[in-house]
């Protein structure tokens, strides 16, 4: 039989965006043993190898990029056919913002499947920041909104909003190669505007540390950052999915302070909300996982 097995795919999605097998088990309620044979039957159905393999986890190989594009339509698509057989497919208007922050490279592929799978869902997004988009989601001018949050400690959800909760990431301090090999004095920070909670972070986290800085550029959103920071500008502070090529992560040899998490989530029902809104937060918390 041509084509792979649903489930394999769907472990497949999981394990990328883990960055290891072992990292992947417990949201796939799978032993490591388990999702290890699932990978090994895909590669060799696939007849070539998906994951380059090391001590630091997975990364797919060029192959393994080109099948992840297909199986996250693939899972998706599936979940949007169980839907709609149970009549609970998602119609009418939806008011979305997302945090600039939010998977900044991978997004807009996401949103795009959830078109595909949802042709009667008619979507408006927008891109704020956190504060804003909690604010507006308080005041009912949005209907769901995907938030970032710092983690200072261990993680401990609200009760009852566990659910919504999409990811964790590492907060990583991030230059150019050539930057990297020797950071100036006074620390050269390129970051978002004081109003930016990784701005607030980034620069709490230094002046704790007794580290001189200098501000000196100021990005008006995130693609802006990036691009700043890969043409040398300065340091700055990116979540890891938004660390792009051309940036380098900063290690303990640059003797920068450590950073919190960054920690993901839909924000929480209101009472009295639309049903349609209820059925989009079910989907969303599954499909901005993969």
């Amino acid at each position: 039989m041509r084509g792979f097995e649903l489930d394999q795919l769907r472990t497949f999605t999981v394990v990328a965006e883990a960055g290891s097998l072992t990292a992947a088990a417990p949201s796939l309620h799978l032993s490591q043993s388990t999702v290890s044979e699932q990978m090994r039957k895909l590669e060799a159905r696939a007849g070539v190898p998906l994951f380059v393999r090391s001590k630091r986890g997975v990364e797919p190989t060029p192959a393994g990029t080109r099948l992840l594009e297909h199986a996250r339509r693939i899972v998706a698509l599936n979940e949007a056919a169980f839907d709609e057989v149970r009549g609970q497919a998602i119609k009418g208007e939806l008011r979305v913002a997302i945090t600039d922050y939010f998977r900044t490279n991978e997004v807009a592929g996401m949103l795009a499947r959830l078109r595909e799978c949802y042709p009667q869902l008619s979507l408006h997004v927008s891109t704020m920041k956190s504060t804003e988009i909690e604010l507006a989601h308080a005041r009912c001018q949005i209907d769901l909104g995907v938030v970032m949050n710092m983690s200072l400690g261990p993680f401990r959800p609200v009760q009852g909003e566990v659910r919504w909760v999409l990811r964790r990431e590492p907060l990583q301090w991030v230059a150019s190669p050539a930057l990297a090999e020797a950071l100036p004095d006074p620390l050269p920070l390129v970051l978002l505007p004081g109003d930016c909670m990784l701005h607030q972070v980034a620069v709490r986290s230094l002046e704790e540390q007794g580290r001189a800085y200098v501000m000196v550029h100021s990005a008006s959103g995130v693609a802006g950052l990036q691009s700043m920071l890969a043409a040398g500008l300065g340091v700055g502070c990116l979540c890891a999915s938004a660390i792009t090529d051309g940036l380098v992560k900063l290690g303990a040899r640059h003797r920068l302070p450590a950073l919190p998490e960054a920690v993901f989530s839909l924000t929480p029902p209101l009472p009295g909300e639309r049903e349609t809104v209820s059925q989009a937060r079910e989907v969303l918390s599954r499909q901005l996982l993969v």
